[in-house]
């Protein structure tokens, strides 16, 4: 008696495969893991632009007092500022930029003698996305105080 050669009773010539319970269980496992990363990940991504704010904070403060030990004044500025003495914008183009920068006076005090610079995360000229909801808006002054007062957001 010849065998057939082609018999599904053969394992040899099986064709393997993955079934509908393994399948399902991979995707809950996958879920679980991007359920877990992918917050992570968002937080990540708001350290990285949290610090792009701070730099470009400290980097105005800089200019800030250059231009007050130029013409013993600091100034205040924006966005719609028509002159353009400093950045407006965090990072290298204002399409790109976390945060949008602006200059006001101390609350107690005016602008000759004290300066805050503030950094507003995701407006309408800036990245509009981008979103900080655990330090919000951040703020330096030409006399050493930082808002929020919330450590993780000065690290």
């Amino acid at each position: 008696m010849q065998k057939q050669a082609n018999s599904i009773a053969d394992p040899a010539l099986r064709i393997r495969g993955f079934t509908l319970l393994e399948l399902m269980v991979v995707v809950v496992i996958v879920g679980i893991l991007a359920g877990i990363a992918f917050p992570s990940y968002q937080e990540s991504i708001r350290r990285t632009k949290r610090t792009e704010g701070k730099s470009a904070l400290m980097e105005t403060l800089q200019q800030q007092e250059r231009y007050y030990s130029q013409h013993n004044t600091y100034a205040a500025f924006s966005s719609s500022s028509p002159d353009k003495l400093f950045k407006w914008y965090s990072g290298g183009s204002p399409s790109n930029s976390a945060y949008e920068l602006s200059a006001t006076a101390c609350s107690d005090d005016t602008v000759a003698n004290c300066v805050v610079v503030t950094a507003k995360p995701g407006t309408a000229l800036v990245d509009s996305q981008f979103s900080d909801p655990a330090c919000g808006e951040l703020g330096m002054s030409s006399n050493g105080k930082r808002t929020p007062i919330k450590a993780e957001c000065w690290k």
